[in-house]
C-alpha cells in the first residue's frame, strides 16, 4: 500500500496560513524568553544568556568557532582555565550548537548571535512537527494540529527545563529524530528524491546534534531494514546508504575527535559503575505514570496517540505507525533505564519522556482531527486552536496568565551581569594582572551561577576554577569548590602546602565566596628564610553577590609561569602559548605552569615538549616540561591536530 501523503498543502493552501500562525505564535512564544513585552532589543544586545549552562556553551562556542576558523577544527587547547584544559566535542558536547551560531555571527565574543541561533531554533520547531505528521502521511489539517501540539510539547516543564540548563544539542537532536522516524516510514513505500532528501538533511543535523542519540536509532534502523528490504532493488538499498553516509560522512571532521577524547566523559572511564537488574528496569507501573508528570495533558495524550495509531495503520500508513511506536517504546526503555543507572542523574528520565510524546504526536493529532471530523468542527477546532496559541504569544498579560492555564512555561532567561558581578569583573581588572592565575571559589548551585566562565573574556585573565560547576574532568581537580581544595577540605591543608599549590598553578589572587575560605586564607601565612611568619594573603576588596559575602585576597608571592628554568611568558591563548628569553635549568629543562595535552609541539623543532608532576598537589594530569639544549630566544607551544 502507497504511503505517499495526500491532502497536503499544495492541495489545500488555505492551510498554510494556519501554519504560518502556529509559527508565529510560537515566535512570540520564544521571544518571551528574553523579556517582559517581547523586546527583540534583548535578542540583539550584547547581554549573555547566564542560565543554567547557557554562559559555558557560548564561551567554548567561541572558542571553538575561532579555531574552525583557524585549522578547520573545534577542538582546541585553552589555557585561560585550570592551568590549561581541552576542549573537545565531549567537554564541551552541548557547544556544538553555539559553534554554529557563532560561525554564522562572526569572528569573537558574540552574545547576539548566539541568542538568534537559540530564537531560530524555537522558531523551527512547530514547522518539524508539521513536516513529521506529513512524512507520516497525515493530511494538511492533522498537520498543522501537530504543529499546535508540538508548541504545547516544547513549552512543557520537562523541555523548559532542558531550554533553561542550554541542551540545545539534545533538543536539537531529539527533534530531527522525531521527524526522521515517520520519514522513513515515508521512504518504505515511496523512495522517491523528496524522502531521500528530508532524511539526508535530518540525519546531517542529528548527527551534528548529538551522535549518541541517532546511535540509538541504530535498532529502529536494522529492524526497519530486515522488514522492508526484501520488497526492493538495487536502487532502494542505494538510497538508504546514502542517506546514513550523508549523516556521517560530513561529520567525520569532529566524531573523530568524539570518539579520540571520548576519555574525558563524565563520569570517569575508571568508575565502575554496576549494571541494574532488570527487575529495577522493568519498575512498576507508577514509575510509568511518573514519565508522564511534566508532559501536557499527562498520560491522557499517549492514550489518544495509541488510539491514533490505529488510525493510521487502517488509513494505509503502516510503516510510520509501527515505526513511530517501537521507537517511542525503545527511549522509554531509555528513560527507564537512566532512572536505575547509578550516576545517571535523576532528571534524565524526565527528559527522554518528550522525545516518545514527540514521535507520537502525529498520531495523538491524527487520533484528536478524526474526532472532530466526525463531528464536523475539524476545521474550525484546528483554526482555534492556532488562533488560542497566538492569543498566548502576543497577547498574554502580566504574569502569562493564560500561558500558565495551558501548562506553557515561558519565565524568562536570566540576561546579563548584575551590578555586583559587574563590580566583580571591575575589580578583577583593576586589582589583577595577566602575570599569575585567579583562584576562584566555586560556590553551590545558584541561578546563573556558571557566569563565571565568560570571565577571560571580560578581564583577560586566567583561572583556577570557574569553568563549570558541574565538571568533573581530570583538569578541573585543581578546583576550590565548596571549602575544598582538590577534593580535600581547605582547613585540613597546611599553610605550606598551600605555598606550594599556588607555586605549582601560580596563583596570585583567591576570589573568596564562603566566610570559611575566607578565614582561612586570612590565615595562611609562610615562613620565611629567618624563621619569620608573614602572611600570605592580604585582602584588597570586598563585595556581595546575591546576598554572600565575596572577598578577593592578593598573594604576597612571586609571580611567574615558570616552575623551574627561566622564561618570560608573553602570550597564552587558544592559538599558541609564547615564551621568550629561554634559560633551561642545570639538568636542561624549563617546567610550565600549564596542564599538558597530546598533540602540543614546540618550535623550534629540537625543543622536546616532556611532562612532570607535583607529589604535593597530586594533580592527575601532568605538566608541560619543555627539554631545551641550550638558551632560546624565542619558543611557541602550539596545538596541532593529532
Amino acid at each position: 500500500m502507497n504511503d505517499t501523503p495526500t491532502g497536503g498543502f499544495r492541495e489545500q493552501p488555505a492551510w498554510l496560513v494556519a501554519a504560518a500562525v502556529v509559527v508565529v505564535a510560537q515566535t512570540g512564544l520564544a521571544l518571551g524568553l528574553f523579556g517582559p513585552g517581547r523586546p527583540w532589543a534583548a535578542v540583539t544586545d550584547d547581554r549573555p544568556i547566564v542560565s543554567g549552562r547557557h554562559p559555558l556553551h557560548l564561551y567554548h562556542g567561541t572558542l571553538g568557532a575561532a579555531a574552525f576558523r583557524d585549522h578547520r577544527n573545534a577542538t582546541c587547547y585553552d589555557p585561560a582555565f585550570q592551568a590549561g584544559y581541552p576542549k573537545t566535542p565531549v567537554f564541551d558536547g552541548g557547544s556544538r550548537p553555539a559553534e554554529l551560531f557563532a560561525l554564522v555571527g562572526g569572528p569573537g565574543y558574540r552574545p547576539a548571535a548566539y541568542k538568534v541561533g537559540v530564537l531560530v531554533f524555537l522558531m523551527l520547531i512547530p514547522g518539524a512537527f508539521i513536516a513529521a505528521a506529513r512524512g507520516a502521511g497525515l493530511p494538511a489539517g492533522p498537520a498543522v494540529l501537530t504543529g499546535c501540539f508540538g508548541v504545547l510539547l516544547a513549552w512543557c516543564p520537562a523541555v523548559r527545563a532542558m531550554l533553561e540548563e542550554g541542551q540545545l544539542d539534545l533538543l536539537g537532536a531529539g527533534l530531527a529524530a522525531a521527524v526522521f522516524v515517520p520519514w522513513l516510514g515515508r521512504y518504505a513505500r515511496y523512495p522517491g528524491p523528496e524522502p531521500c532528501l528530508v532524511l539526508a538533511g535530518l540525519a546531517l543535523a542529528g548527527w551534528y546534534a548529538h551522535p549518541l542519540v541517532w546511535v540509538g536509532l541504530l535498532p529502529v534502523m536494522f529492524v526497519f531494514y530486515l522488514v522492508f528490504a526484501p520488497q526492493h532493488g538495487p536502487g532502494w538499498h542505494l538510497g538508504l546508504a546514502g542517506i546514513v553516509s550523508f549523516g556521517v560522512v560530513p561529520n567525520t571532521w569532529w566524531l573523530v575527535d568524539w570518539g579520540k577524547y571520548w576519555w574525558l566523559r563524565q563520569p570517569s572511564s575508571s568508575d565502575h559503575i554496576p549494571l541494574p537488574s532488570w527487575e529495577a528496569v522493568l519498575g512498576a507501573p507508577a514509575d510509568y505514570a511518573a514519565l508522564c508528570g511534566g508532559l501536557p495533558g499527562g498520560a491522557v495524550v499517549p492514550l489518544v496517540a495509541f488510539g491514533g495509531l490505529v488510525l493510521l495503520w487502517a488509513g494505509g500508513h503502516r510503516a510510520a505507525a509501527w515505526l513511530s511506536l517501537l521507537t517511542a517504546v525503545l527511549a522509554v526503555c531509555a528513560a527507564r533505564l537512566a532512572a536505575t543507572w547509578p550516576r545517571v542523574p535523576p532528571e534524565v528520565p524526565a527528559r527522554v519522556a518528550p522525545f516518545a510524546l514527540a514521535l507520537l504526536a502525529p498520531a495523538a493529532a491524527f487520533g484528536v482531527w478524526e474526532v472532530m471530523r466526525r463531528a464536523r468542527a475539524a476545521g474550525a477546532g484546528v483554526a482555534l486552536c492556532a488562533a488560542a496559541l497566538f492569543l498566548v504569544g502576543w497577547a498574554d498579560g502580566p504574569g502569562a496568565p493564560l500561558a500558565n492555564l495551558m501548562g506553557v512555561r515561558t519565565q524568562p532567561f536570566l540576561l546579563g551581569l548584575t551590578p555586583e558581578q559587574q563590580r566583580l569583573v571591575g575589580a578583577l581588572r583593576e586589582h589583577t594582572t595577566p602575570a599569575a592565575r585567579v583562584l576562584w571559589e566555586e560556590a553551590g548551585e545558584r541561578p546563573g551561577g556558571n557566569w563565571s566562565v565568560l570571565l577571560p573574556l571580560y578581564t583577560g585573565r586566567a583561572f583556577l576554577g570557574g569553568l563549570d560547576t558541574d565538571s568533573e574532568i581530570d583538569h578541573g581537580y585543581c578546583g576550590l569548590r565548596n571549602q575544598c581544595l582538590s577534593g580535600r577540605p581547605l582547613a585540613e591543608w597546611t599553610d605550606k602546602e598551600l605555598s606550594e599549590f599556588c607555586r605549582w598553578y601560580n596563583v596570585g589572587w583567591v576570589v573568596c565566596r564562603t566566610a570559611g575560605t575566607a578565614e582561612r586564607w586570612e590565615r595562611c601565612a609562610e615562613v620565611n628564610e629567618r624563621g619569620e611568619k608573614k602572611p600570605l594573603a592580604r585582602a584588597v576588596t570586598r563585595f556581595t553577590e546575591n546576598g554572600q559575602p565575596v572577598v578577593l585576597f592578593a598573594l604576597d608571592r612571586p609571580l611567574t609561569f615558570v616552575l623551574d628554568g627561566r622564561a618570560v611568558l608573553e602570550s597564552a591563548d587558544a592559538k599558541r602559548i609564547v615564551l621568550t628569553n629561554v634559560e633551561p635549568n642545570a639538568l636542561g629543562y624549563v617546567d610550565l605552569s600549564f596542564h599538558d595535552f597530546g598533540g602540543l609541539h614546540a618550535y623550534p623543532s629540537y625543543v622536546k615538549p616532556l611532562k612532570c608532576s607535583n607529589p604535593v598537589t597530586r594533580d592527575p594530569v601532568d605538566h608541560i616540561r619543555l627539554s631545551v639544549p641550550g638558551p632560546v630566544p624565542r619558543i611557541v607551544l602550539v596545538w596541532e591536530h593529532p
